[in-house]
């Protein structure tokens, strides 16, 4: 009897064990100024992503996912700690940082609170993280393993993959330049005041380029976007757009100086610098599928802000519309319960939400105050647990944003106001802040989002 016990112990022990060892991985992919409209799967048919959308059909695509700030280093703090970035003060790149409480949120980001429950932990590409930029190990990632943000990157993660040995789950964060040379595109002509111009990266150049082996014209009848539906401003449109001129002027001076084919040339070098990003993420997803972990490993592809790729007669990111602030969101893993699925109604917040879906989905404690909400119960084909977000938040270096089912305000800093009805007009061209038919809804939104600003700032 005795020795049927002791047995019995040993059993429950090692299938406990056998458990914990059948932890998921987790890969997350994160491109660079990449926005929701820039997949094939999307619907856009000026691009071919087959690896993009290979994991969309497989997994469940999001397309209401939005950044916490449409800029590189805020928009990544959130990525990987679940929270806004006006918890540190940092509302751009170069923003004056509240050190303590940036030292208090950081033993509790992603890496830290998967490396304290068993993962290996691996980083690989842009970093740009504030307090961080040159250290991801202070964000708890282990192992750097490429300084690389193109190519080698893609190698290398690959490599690992198919290589590693190890009976410890990991989470690997693999973070891709492109598209984001499209920045260098305005910058090269119109070099920013006081600031000679940048290093024009070679995919740039070559991405821009008219091949020789056809007419001008006929390449841009065949071959190059036409302009958005959404070209010209919106009507009318906050003074508050023009202070771009000050913290990048290169935007501004596009604007007021590009014709029609510069934009849709911006366009078409937008579009091959993200099909050279498609083909780089394939060579992981090829390398995952060939591997021991192919069928144990939460694959997560994401961008940590879009691009406005002529909307509006703008270029580069910060503005809050969509093609600045909506990015794409895939998730697959095997045996989830909406695979093949795409979610039109759920607003998601990749920089808030990502981090606890991932603890949940993995087993692992979730660090305490994260505002962000699971939604791991949508991929398994569930409701909520929890009620699902009735309003999203952003913050940009020009002001604050709330948005609702359909409708989106925007409070800049200078006391400018924007009010949008998405479901009537998703071009966002109509200013309706002081239509008298909208007030009352804006001023019910106004007073979330001011809630929101005196919160962030304490």
């Amino acid at each position: 009897m005795k020795k049927s016990i002791v047995l019995l112990v040993l059993c429950l022990i090692n299938t406990a064990l056998l458990a914990q060892n059948k932890k998921p991985n987790i890969l997350i992919i994160i491109t660079d100024q990449q926005n929701a409209k820039m997949m094939s799967s999307a619907g856009n048919e000026w691009l071919e992503t087959p690896n993009m959308d290979k994991l969309a059909m497989k997994g469940m695509r999001f397309e209401k996912a939005y950044v916490t700030n449409p800029v590189c280093s805020p928009s990544r703090f959130s990525l990987f700690t679940g929270q806004y970035p006006t918890a540190i003060g940092m509302r751009h790149n170069a923003s004056k940082l509240d050190i303590p409480a940036l030292q208090k949120i950081i033993p509790n980001a992603m890496g830290h609170a998967f490396a304290n429950a068993g993962y290996e932990t691996y980083y690989g590409g842009k970093s740009h993280l504030p307090g961080g930029r040159n250290d991801v190990s202070t964000y708890g990632f282990e192992t750097f393993i490429s300084k690389d943000e193109r190519d080698d990157l893609a190698k290398e993660s690959a490599a690992i993959l198919l290589d590693r040995n190890s009976d410890k789950p990991f989470l690997m964060a693999l973070n891709f330049i492109n598209p984001h040379d499209i920045c260098y595109e305005a910058i090269r002509h119109f070099p920013p005041n006081n600031r000679p111009p940048a290093e024009v990266p070679i995919p740039l150049l070559e991405a821009i380029a008219i091949p020789d082996s056809i007419s001008e014209k006929d390449f841009m009848a065949k071959y190059v976007p036409p302009l958005p539906a959404n070209f010209e401003p919106t009507s009318p449109e906050p003074s508050a757009i023009y202070d771009l001129k000050a913290l990048h002027s290169f935007t501004i001076d596009a604007r007021e100086n590009w014709t029609e084919k510069d934009w849709r040339m911006h366009r078409y070098a937008y579009h091959r610098l993200t099909e050279r990003v498609d083909v780089q993420i394939g060579m992981v997803l090829d390398a995952l599928e060939s591997s021991p972990f192919a069928n144990n490993t939460i694959v997560v592809f994401t961008s940590d802000h879009g691009e406005m790729s002529a909307s509006h007669r703008l270029e580069h990111k910060t503005v809050f519309y969509e093609e600045s602030s909506n990015i794409p969101l895939v998730v697959w893993y095997k045996g989830m319960g909406n695979a093949h699925s795409v979610d039109k109604e759920n607003i998601i917040s990749n920089g808030l939400d990502l981090f606890p879906t991932l603890c949940e989905l993995a087993g692992v404690s979730r660090p305490e105050n994260l505002p962000g909400i699971s939604f791991a119960a949508l991929l398994n084909g569930q409701k909520y647990k929890y009620s699902p977000r009735e309003y999203l938040f952003m913050e940009n270096e020009l002001g604050f944003m709330i948005r609702g089912d359909n409708l989106k305000y925007t409070l800049y800093d200078n006391g400018d106001e924007m009010l949008i009805d998405l479901a009537k007009d998703p071009g966002e061209l109509i200013n309706l802040a002081e239509v008298p038919v909208y007030l009352d809804r804006k001023e019910k939104l106004k007073r979330q989002l001011k809630a929101h600003i005196e919160k962030a700032s304490h």
